[in-house]
C-alpha cells in the first residue's frame, strides 16, 4: 500500500533502481486508466492512478467541509488526509483516513470539484512528492510502473523513457465517460468534459499539456487491446534503447 500525508513529503532519496517508468497523459475519456492497468498487466508493473489522489482528497474536503473553492483554505486543511493507494493493477485501493474510498470519490459531486481542489499549488505540490517517491519505490522493488494523470510526462516523470499522451475525439470521449457513470445524456457530459478540459488546461499549476516528446495516440478508432499493444510496444523499444543500470 501506499500512502501520503503532509509530514512524508520528501523525496525519496535512494538510488533508483533499474524498473521501468512508462507515463501516460491525456484528459478525461481519453481511455487512461484502462489503457495504464492493461499495459500494467501486460508488462508486469506497478500500477499508479494520480487522479485517484487528487479525487480522495477533493472528497475528504468535501467530507469534511472545507470550501473547495477557497484555495487557502484547502492549501491549508492538504497536509491532513491519510492517502493510501494499492498499486496492484488488478485491485487497486483508495484508503482515506483508514476508510475505503474507491467507490466515493468516483461520485458526480467528486467530479464536479476535483478540478478546482487540484488546481491548488499546495495540494499539488504535496501530492506530486508522493507520487515520485511511489515512482522511485516501484524502480528499486519492482519491474517498474506504469503512471497515468494529466501532468505526468511534463512535472511528474518527466525523464520517464516511455511518455504518452492519449486523445480522442470529444464524442467518443462523452460516450466512454457516459457508459463509465452509467449515465444516458451523453450531451451533458460532453459539456462536462469541455468544462474540465479548460481548467485543468489552463490552471497556473500543472497544466494538462503535451510535450514535444511524448507519443500522441488518438484512440478514437482503436480498440483497448490495440491501444494497449502499441504502448507496450513502445516500451519494449525503450528497454532495448536503454542500457543496463
Amino acid at each position: 500500500m501506499e500512502s501520503t500525508r503532509g509530514e512524508v513529503a520528501t523525496v525519496n532519496a535512494r538510488g533508483h533502481g533499474g524498473g521501468i517508468v512508462i507515463a501516460i497523459d491525456g484528459p478525461s475519456g481519453s481511455g487512461k486508466s484502462s489503457t495504464a492497468k492493461g499495459v500494467a498487466r501486460a508488462r508486469e508493473l506497478r500500477y499508479l492512478d494520480t487522479g485517484a489522489m487528487y479525487r480522495a482528497m477533493t472528497w475528504w474536503m468535501l467530507h469534511h467541509q472545507v470550501d473547495v473553492n477557497d484555495a487557502a483554505a484547502v492549501a491549508e486543511a492538504a497536509s491532513r488526509p491519510v492517502i493510501t493507494l494499492g498499486t496492484d493493477p488488478d485491485a487497486p485501493t483508495v484508503q482515506v483516513d483508514g476508510v475505503d474510498a474507491a467507490q466515493a470519490i468516483r461520485t458526480q459531486e467528486v467530479t464536479t470539484n476535483v478540478s478546482a481542489v487540484s488546481a491548488v499549488p499546495a495540494v499539488r505540490e504535496l501530492l506530486v512528492t508522493r507520487q515520485r517517491q511511489i515512482i522511485d519505490e516501484a524502480r528499486d522493488e519492482a519491474a517498474g510502473i506504469v503512471v497515468e494523470g494529466r501532468d505526468i510526462t511534463t512535472v511528474v516523470a518527466p525523464d520517464a523513457p516511455v511518455k504518452i499522451f492519449l486523445t480522442a475525439s470529444a464524442e467518443m470521449r462523452a460516450q466512454r465517460r457516459s457508459r463509465e457513470v452509467r449515465s444516458s445524456d451523453v450531451a451533458a457530459t460532453q459539456a462536462d468534459l469541455a468544462r474540465r478540459d479548460q481548467l485543468d488546461s489552463s490552471r497556473a499549476a500543472s497544466p494538462l499539456t503535451q510535450t514535444a516528446d511524448a507519443t500522441e495516440l488518438d484512440t478514437t478508432g482503436l480498440s483497448l487491446d490495440e491501444v494497449i499493444a502499441l504502448v507496450v510496444k513502445l516500451a519494449d523499444e525503450a528497454g532495448a534503447r536503454t542500457p543496463a543500470l
